[in-house]
């Protein structure tokens, strides 16, 4: 009998070696399951951003008033402006987001962009020719804070332009179009905005 009790205690100790280190890595392995991935959810006017990049054309401005011409209509010798709205407030982690706009598709002649801002006066970086970027920080994302970019345009009033100006208003619900992209990632400590310095 002790014969036996010999041979079988080495192999009852090594089964408790085993179901000891199997509880511990189901123990492991359920607390690894447990975690959560942050959230990404980002609205650029109002729409869910799909990935991290939404391309859209800008065709709603709001236009200065003139009593020469219809309320909601543009003409020439009027300001007017678009927004950009960032919105990460269901978002986990600070971001980074980069607009850029293409004017190319503007007359230089018609058109003149005479400002780009954050309407609260958040320090926005131009870091390129046409784009501009800023960090939205995770106490500024728990505090319910948005970014919106402000675009201001003016259509020149010149003679010199009657002709393109009235070809412009002879195309029956005719729209100034601007191209816009906007890029948000995540922003990673130490990612520094550099400022554009061409002209």
């Amino acid at each position: 009998m002790k014969k036996y009790t010999m041979v079988l205690a080495p192999f009852f100790f090594l089964v408790m070696i085993f179901v000891g280190s199997y509880a511990l890595f189901e123990s492991q392995r359920t607390n690894t399951s447990e975690l959560t991935i942050a959230k990404w959810e980002i609205k650029v006017n109002d729409n869910m951003l799909s990935g991290s990049t939404s391309e859209f054309t800008i065709n709603n401005f709001t236009w200065s008033t003139s009593e020469y011409v219809k309320e909601g209509k543009a003409a020439p010798g009027l300001n007017g402006y678009f927004d950009i709205e960032i919105d990460p407030n269901d978002a986990d982690t600070s971001i980074r987001y980069d607009i850029t706009f293409d004017f190319s598709v503007l007359d230089p002649d018609q058109f003149v962009i005479t400002e780009i801002k954050e309407i609260d006066d958040k320090d926005i970086v131009r870091t390129a020719e046409y784009t501009y970027s800023n960090v939205i920080t995770l106490d500024d994302i728990d505090d319910g804070e948005t970014n919106t970019i402000r675009v201001y345009i003016e259509w020149i009033n010149d003679d010199n332009n009657n002709e393109k100006d009235s070809s412009l208003g002879t195309v029956l619900n005719n729209q100034i179009m601007i191209p816009v992209s906007v890029n948000v990632t995540q922003y990673v400590d130490g990612d520094t905005l550099t400022e554009y310095t061409g002209g």
